[in-house]
């Protein structure tokens, strides 16, 4: 496996996809960092591969809709784990329903959560990352940033928001093509979340069912690759 032995932070860890793909990750030998809004919310993953891998994960609170605290977690990712060799963006905030349903706020949250405050922790990590052997930047982004699909649920500000994270990964790719950094991504439809370690996660889903199941699979088979191969972007339906 391409990622055992290779240090990764992963955002949004404390529950769904980036909980599963936490503990994964760690089952497959991977070293991590865990952020999410709050250290205390990431205590039961960590606790989780603790028990079963006996690796220490280290966990770091990070607010990526504010600022302030996505710039105080970069500069202590860039510091206390200047040898991560690669950062997964999987936090962002689900935000569902009409423009006359969401405050502003929200809608504000929304958008900050899932771009600017991937743009601020990459660009803190940037001078680490470029100075590994190989490195990865992926995104969770989601099929509502493609163009022309049905919100499904998702409000406007979520499909601005996704569409901004797909620029996000265009930019990134463009400006670092000549760097040893992988930029990827993947854009799944909805999906339910189940966890590893339930024993509905080794049962086939029915096949009009996606779950994180597939989407961390999918997000194992980009990081897995040799390292001068990269996936730009894999849709997953």
């Amino acid at each position: 496996m391409q990622i055992s032995n290779r240090k990764f932070a992963i955002t949004g860890a404390s529950r769904g996809l980036g909980a599963a793909l936490a503990i994964e990750m760690a089952r497959a030998g991977a070293q991590l960092v865990l952020l999410a809004r709050t250290s205390e919310a990431l205590q039961d993953v960590a606790a989780t591969i603790l028990e079963e891998t006996g690796q220490q994960v280290s966990v770091m609170a990070c607010d990526l809709a504010n600022s302030e605290k996505a710039t105080e977690a970069g500069e202590r990712l860039a510091t206390q784990h200047s040898d991560l060799d690669g950062l997964i963006h999987n936090g962002a905030m689900w935000l569902p329903g009409s423009m006359d349903e969401a405050s502003d706020t929200d809608m504000e949250a929304c958008i900050a959560s899932a771009a600017v405050g991937s743009l601020i922790l990459t660009r803190h990590l940037l001078p680490n990352l470029k100075a590994r052997d190989h490195a990865d930047i992926h995104t969770v982004v989601s099929t509502s940033a493609l163009p022309n699909r049905p919100l499904e649920g998702a409000s406007v500000a979520f499909t601005a928001a996704k569409s901004a994270q797909a620029g996000f990964v265009h930019g990134l790719a463009e400006e670092l093509k000549d760097t040893r950094i992988r930029v990827t991504s993947v854009f799944p439809a909805d999906f339910a979340d189940i966890s590893p370690t339930n024993a509905a996660w080794h049962t086939a889903s029915p096949d009009d069912t996606l779950s994180n199941r597939e989407v961390v699979s999918a997000i194992l088979f980009i990081l897995n690759q040799p390292p001068k191969v990269a996936i730009r972007s894999l849709v997953i339906e």
